[in-house]
């Protein structure tokens, strides 16, 4: 940051930050985009924010400062606080026997919890005193509440097929929330690459090309040696926003112009140019694509609907900053929804020092908790 900014850069975002950290300014409704055009910064510093922005944070300009802010706030505390590098979550896979998949699991299997998977909502109904979903096999299931943790075009397909009422709660007709839901998505491609050893020089964090071409971001996870399956040795997960029209400096094209397979193999040919001593991967898969949400355009939706038990769990209710593959934020607006419903609700173990094996103090007794 102080390398590619000049002091007139470091002036306007230290005069704006510090704006957002005493509450005098939000930055909700501001875009990064407008931010840039509007404060003139200049290119190198511009570069070193698109970096955080594309790459480091959401995969686009459209973040607000808000969620930029956030992030940039989490960093210095991670520098100057001295605070664990290595989250909670990203310490083991998460689905190994201590990554926080099984921890939760194992926990709510304690409290009666019951998961089903594979059953895709169809529509929601307002009944009374209850909340009645429809699924893709027919069946219709009474919840007293409903949390929709799904992002903008599953959510939209949802509301789309639900009663008129469902859709006014949240302060649209149908016609406009379709509107904003549509307007509220951008995609990223999660990729992985698999080596048969060691990376003889660590990855800069976000790579070597976070700040130029497509603004990919990667990370070497080493601390998942343990974990991988013979012959891998260590693995490295990146993402790429396909929403945006930056063009790669070799190629000339856009990241949507390119098969999924194709981005990993230009990505990491990107990488080995820069730094040759690095190993060609012996698998790279691509994860699948993200619809992510960002709320500078319309806004953000009401946490919980006026008029029934139906609550917005993601990002969509502006209760926490979106970050590319961020189960730091997805957990805050979850969290967020789940206080809107009942603040003394049950709290997962989540932070970088908390214990893996038991639960946060509950303020209720178990069997209100289904």
């Amino acid at each position: 940051m102080l390398a590619d900014s000049s002091l007139a850069d470091l002036a306007k975002i230290g005069w704006a930050f510090g704006l957002n950290i005493t509450g005098i300014r939000s930055y909700k409704d501001v875009s990064v985009e407008h931010w840039l055009e509007r404060n003139k910064l200049s290119e190198s510093g511009q570069a070193w924010l698109r970096a955080t922005a594309l790459g480091g944070v959401t995969g686009t300009l459209r973040m607000t400062v808000w969620e930029l802010f956030h992030r940039l706030r989490s960093n210095l505390g991670t520098v100057f606080l001295e605070e664990e590098r290595a989250l909670f979550w990203n310490k083991q896979p998460p689905n190994a026997p201590d990554g926080f998949v099984s921890v939760w699991h194992r926990a709510l299997e304690r409290l009666g919890v019951k998961i089903t998977i594979n059953a895709r909502a169809c529509s929601l109904e307002q009944a009374p005193n209850s909340v009645v979903i429809k699924t893709a096999d027919g069946v219709r299931h009474t919840a007293g509440a409903v949390f929709l943790a799904v992002p903008p075009p599953a959510l939209s397909r949802v509301l789309a097929e639900s009663r008129d009422g469902i859709a006014a709660s949240f302060g649209h007709s149908r016609e406009s929330l379709a509107t904003v839901l549509r307007d509220s998505v951008y995609q990223h491609l999660g990729l992985v690459w698999f080596f048969d050893r060691p990376l003889p020089n660590e990855l800069p964090l976000g790579g070597h090309n976070v700040c130029n071409g497509w603004h990919p971001i990667l990370v070497q996870h080493s601390q998942y040696a343990p974990y991988l399956k013979e012959p891998a040795a260590t693995v490295v997960v990146g993402s790429v926003s396909l929403t945006t029209d930056f063009e790669h400096l070799v190629h000339g094209t856009k990241a949507r112009d390119h098969s999924h397979q194709e981005l990993a193999r230009i990505i990491w040919e990107d990488e080995r140019r820069i730094d040759p001593t690095l190993p060609e991967p012996i698998a790279a898969r691509p994860l699948g694509v993200s619809s992510a949400t960002q709320i500078v355009h319309h806004g953000a939706l009401p946490v919980r609907a006026t008029s029934s038990e139906v609550y917005i769990a993601t990002n969509l209710n502006g209760q926490a900053p979106y970050f590319t593959s961020s189960l730091e934020s997805a957990i805050q607006a979850g969290a967020a929804a789940a206080a809107a419903f009942d603040p003394y609700v049950e709290r997962l173990p989540v932070g970088a020092k908390c214990e893996t094996n038991a639960l946060v103090r509950s303020y209720m007794p178990a069997a209100e908790l289904g």
